[in-house]
C-alpha cells in the first residue's frame, strides 16, 4: 500500500475474487434471416425508435439507401428538428407502448430498431415488435449485458431475427483491437481474426509515400496486404491499382496478421513501447477493457475519482492497481510515471474530460493517448489535435445497426472513420454474380474492392482473373453509398 495527499490511501487491489459469466452472443446459425434482392429485407419498409443522434444518422442513410423510413420520437423539439433536416416519415408519441407502434404502421414493417437512449424502453419496445407484432427482424441498443441476453434469448425461438448491439461492447473491442497494433488511429479485425484493417496516418518518411498501391503487390506477393481506402483531405477514395499514397493521406489497409510487423516499419509506426496501460474510469467500458487486458497478461493501472467505484473495481479486478485520482490532475500522473506508460486509455462519463486528459497524458510523454468522447464532429479530427485515437460508441453502434441490416450473407462489418467506406465480410452464396466469372468480369462498380478471400486454411489477396467460388470468405471495401449496390451480386 502507498499513501497519497494528506496521508489518505487511494490504492487498491483486489482482496476476493469474483466470478462473471462471459458475455456471450447468438450465433449467426441460430438467427433466422428473412432476406430480400436489393435491400436484404422481405419488406423495406424501416420503423426506428428513437429520434437521438443515433436514431437521426440511421434513419438518414437507409432513407438516402432506398428503405421506407418511419421515426418514433416522443419529445415535441426533437421532432421538430428532425422534421427540418430528414425527408422521412415521422411520428409523435411513446414508442415503448403498442398502440403507438400500431399507429406508426409496424404491422406493415420488415425491420425494427429500438435506439433511445434507455436499455429498458429499448428492450421494451423490442419484446413488443418480435412477439406481439412479429417483425421479421429486430435490432435493439443495449448496454446492460443482462439485457442482451434475456432479449436474445427470448428471441431464439420465436420466427424472427433479435439481435442487439451494445455499444460498450463494441468500443471495448476497437479499443483492443487499436492496443494492438501501435501508430494506428482506427483497427478492426476480421476473418477469425486473421486479417486487420488499420488506419495510418502516412509520414513524409514512410515508406509507402509516394508508393503507387499496386506496388504493394510486390512488397507483399502472396498475402492480403493491401492499401483499400484513403482519406486525402475531406475525400475519400477507394484505391485502384495506380492510385498513388501521398504523405499525409490517412490510408487503411488490410494486413494479414503475420505481416503486420513488416507493414509497421514500412508504415514508419513508432515502436511499441513495453510498458504498462492506464485506464481512466471505472465505468462499464472501462471495467471491461480492465477485464480484457488482465486475460492479456497486460500490467494495467485504473484511476478513479469516486472512491466507493474505486474499492468497487479493486474488488471485481484480479491484478489491475486501481487508484483513486483525477485523471486531469498532473500531479498525479507524474507520481505514477505516466511518461513510462505505453498507452493512456480515458474512458470516464465525462468526455470533455477525457479529452483534456488525454492531451495532458501524451503531453507529459505517454505512449499514446486513446480517449472516449462521444462527439461523431471530433472523430474525423483525430491526429490533428494530439489524440492518437478517438472512439464513438454512437458511431460504432450506427455502423454496427447498419451492417446487421444488411442481407446477402454478411457476417460482420464496420464503417471508416467519417462513415464514407464501408467493409463487409460475406459468404459467397451458390450461383451469385460473383462467382458466375473472373473477378475482372462481374462488373464491380469503380469504389467496391475485394480486399481479401479465405478459402479453406487460406487467406489469399484475389487478383483479377481469380473467380470466387461459393462457400468463399470475401472481405469486401465498398463507398458507403454504393454498400447497396452490393446485393445484386452476393445473392442468387
Amino acid at each position: 500500500m502507498v499513501s497519497l495527499s494528506g496521508g489518505v490511501d487511494r490504492r487498491w487491489r483486489r482482496v476476493a475474487v469474483l466470478s462473471a459469466l462471459p458475455h456471450q452472443r447468438v450465433p449467426a446459425e441460430n438467427r433466422t434471416l428473412v432476406e430480400r434482392e436489393g435491400v436484404g429485407l422481405e419488406r423495406s419498409e424501416v420503423l426506428i425508435v428513437g429520434g437521438g443522434l443515433v436514431g437521426q444518422t440511421l434513419a438518414s442513410r437507409l432513407s438516402r439507401d432506398g428503405y421506407d423510413v418511419t421515426l418514433v420520437e416522443k419529445d415535441p423539439d426533437r421532432v421538430r428538428e428532425v422534421s427540418e433536416t430528414l425527408d422521412i416519415r415521422i411520428f409523435e408519441g411513446n414508442g415503448a407502448t403498442a398502440p403507438v407502434l400500431r399507429n406508426a404502421g409496424i404491422e406493415n414493417v420488415g425491420l425494427v430498431v429500438a435506439a433511445t437512449e434507455s436499455d429498458a424502453s429499448n428492450v421494451l419496445v423490442g419484446f413488443l415488435a418480435s412477439h406481439v407484432f412479429n417483425t421479421p427482424r429486430v435490432v435493439v441498443r443495449v448496454h446492460d449485458p443482462g439485457h442482451e441476453e434475456g432479449f436474445t434469448r427470448a428471441c431464439k425461438e420465436r420466427p424472427v431475427e433479435g439481435v442487439c448491439v451494445n455499444p460498450d461492447t463494441a468500443s471495448v473491442e476497437r479499443i483492443a483491437s487499436l492496443l494492438e497494433v501501435p501508430g494506428a488511429v482506427d483497427v478492426m479485425r476480421f476473418i477469425e481474426g486473421g486479417v486487420f484493417v488499420a488506419g495510418f496516418r502516412i509520414g513524409p518518411a514512410s515508406d509507402f509515400a509516394g508508393l503507387q498501391v499496386s506496388d504493394m503487390k510486390l512488397l507483399f506477393a502472396s498475402t492480403p496486404t493491401l492499401a483499400v481506402a484513403i482519406q486525402r483531405g475531406t475525400r475519400w477514395i477507394v484505391p485502384g491499382g495506380t492510385e498513388q499514397i501521398l504523405a499525409k493521406d490517412l490510408v487503411y489497409f488490410a494486413i494479414a496478421r503475420h505481416e503486420l510487423a513488416d507493414v509497421l516499419a514500412l508504415v514508419g509506426a513508432p515502436p511499441e513501447r513495453q510498458g504498462r496501460i492506464m485506464v481512466a474510469g471505472a465505468t462499464p467500458i472501462g471495467l471491461a477493457l480492465a477485464k480484457r487486458l488482465e486475460e492479456r497478461d497486460e500490467r494495467v493501472v485504473m484511476l478513479e475519482e469516486n472512491r466507493e467505484a474505486a474499492q468497487a473495481a479493486a474488488s471485481l479486478l484480479d491484478h489491475v492497481l486501481v487508484i483513486e485520482g483525477k485523471s486531469t490532475d498532473q500531479s498525479l500522473l507524474e507520481d505514477e510515471e505516466i511518461e513510462q506508460v505505453s498507452a493512456f486509455v480515458a474512458l470516464t462519463d465525462d468526455h470533455e474530460s477525457n479529452l483534456v486528459a488525454g492531451l495532458l497524458a501524451r503531453r507529459l510523454g505517454a505512449g499514446r493517448s486513446i480517449v472516449l468522447v462521444d462527439n461523431p464532429a471530433m472523430v474525423s479530427m483525430v491526429g490533428d489535435i494530439g489524440i492518437d485515437a478517438i472512439i464513438s460508441p454512437r458511431l460504432l453502434t450506427i455502423g454496427e445497426t447498419i451492417q446487421h441490416i444488411r442481407g446477402g450473407g454478411v457476417r460482420s462489418g464496420a464503417a471508416l472513420l467519417g462513415e464514407e467506406v464501408e467493409i463487409i465480410e460475406v459468404d459467397a452464396k451458390p450461383d451469385c454474380r460473383l462467382t458466375s466469372a473472373p473477378l475482372m468480369d462481374v462488373g464491380l462498380p469503380k469504389g467496391v474492392l475485394i480486399a481479401a478471400l479465405e478459402r479453406g486454411d487460406q487467406t489469399l489477396l484475389p487478383k483479377g482473373g481469380d473467380q470466387i467460388m461459393a462457400g468463399d470468405r470475401l472481405l469486401i471495401v465498398a463507398m458507403s453509398d454504393l454498400s447497396t449496390q452490393l446485393n445484386k451480386f452476393l445473392e442468387p
